[in-house]
């Protein structure tokens, strides 16, 4: 299988103290990598490196075969991000919130109407994307959804998500 994501050697340093020390990892395409450790471990921080959005002290990064310090606007291409926090805007659709969020995301995504289109279909969310997320959807799914849509953005090969799989493996 393809590799999608290499590190090796990963440090950074944040308000003056090591968080990250030395970090390798490959994970190949069809894989699923955990990072887990207590709180303060680095485990966002590192992803925050993996998805381009710290540079690391040291080490290198490769994103589906791209190393990310040489052309961080091509592996961004290949690259979603799902975070823990909510991202949607209780004032929008979920038509809009999607279309909305995707523009404000570098590089943007061509054909976005499609794109959009096809990730109402995939979550099952035709029926209410005239709708503002509060009303269709319960709070777990209004939840999954502010957390999931940016990482679909693109047609991601190495999506990222901080904490989501703890909290679908948790939840009752």
């Amino acid at each position: 299988m393809p590799t999608l994501i290499e590190a090796r050697g990963l440090v950074k340093h944040l308000g003056g103290r090591r968080v990250v020390d030395g970090v390798d990892l490959v994970c190949h395409a069809g894989q699923i990598l955990g990072l887990l450790g207590p709180n303060g471990a680095g485990k966002t921080t590192t992803l925050r490196m993996l998805y381009g959005f710290l540079q690391p002290d040291a080490g290198r990064i490769h994103v589906d075969g791209i190393d990310l310090a040489r052309d961080l606007v091509r592996a961004k291409r290949s690259i979603g991000v799902c975070t823990q926090d909510d991202t949607f805007d209780g004032d929008f659709t979920v038509e809009q919130n999607l279309t909305v969020a995707a523009s404000y995301f570098r590089p943007r995504p061509t054909d976005l109407a499609r794109r959009v289109g096809e990730l109402l279909d995939r979550f099952d969310l035709r029926a209410y994307a005239r709708q503002k997320p509060e009303v269709p959807l319960s709070a777990d799914e209004l939840a999954d959804f502010a957390r999931t849509f940016p990482a679909l953005r693109y047609e991601v090969r190495v999506p990222t998500l901080d904490d989501l799989f703890l909290k679908l493996a948790l939840d009752p």
